[in-house]
Parts: C-alpha cells; sequence; structure tokens
C-alpha cells in the first residue's frame, strides 16, 4: 500500500515528505469523496444515468411533499370541524401554550 501511495503522490507532484497533517488530509478527502462516486457507478450499472435518477428523486420527494400536505390540510379541517361542534355543545374551549382555542365563525 505504502508503494501505491507514493506513486500516486509522485504522479501528482508531490514528495514523499508529506506531513501527519497532510496525510490525514488526503486520506480525509479520499473518504468524503468516495460515497459520491460509488453513487454514481451504482445508478449507471442498474441501467440509468445519474442525471435520470436525480430527476426521479426530486419528483418523488415532490409527491411525498404534496402527499404531507394533503393529511396536514385534512388534519387541521378536521380538528376545527371538532372544535366548532365542542362550541355549538358548549363545551369549554382548550387552552394550549399559544392561548385559547377559538374558531372563526
Amino acid at each position: 500500500m505504502n508503494k501505491r501511495l507514493v506513486s500516486l503522490l509522485a504522479l501528482l507532484g508531490i514528495n514523499q515528505h508529506l506531513s501527519a497533517e497532510q496525510k490525514h488530509d488526503l486520506v480525509s478527502a479520499a473518504y468524503q469523496s468516495a460515497p459520491g462516486a460509488a453513487a454514481a457507478s451504482g445508478a449507471r450499472v442498474m441501467g440509468l444515468p445519474l442525471s435520470d435518477w436525480l430527476v426521479l428523486a426530486s419528483m418523488l420527494f415532490v409527491a411525498l411533499q404534496a402527499g404531507y400536505l394533503v393529511w396536514k390540510w385534512r388534519r387541521d379541517a378536521r380538528r376545527d370541524q371538532e372544535r366548532q361542534e365542542d362550541r355549538r355543545r358548549g363545551l369549554p374551549l382548550m387552552d394550549t401554550d399559544l392561548g385559547r382555542l377559538e374558531c372563526d365563525e
């Protein structure tokens, strides 16, 4: 491994005399670049280029956001309806950390 590293450094124009900090920086840079290279090569193996995978991931993300918003809006509408029914029955309104929950009619 040492001979491979020395030859790689020689190709880059770096002498054998590297400080410990420089060696650490080189190793950490290689470690940080590995996931991107693995993802790019893995995406190509499955038959689609990386750009197509990014388009699919973006579409999935937008669909998840839309689903969350629909769920949130339905939940809020259901809670508003429950508050209006409680007000009609004469039940006391709930106190929260932000103050009293009241419905505008």
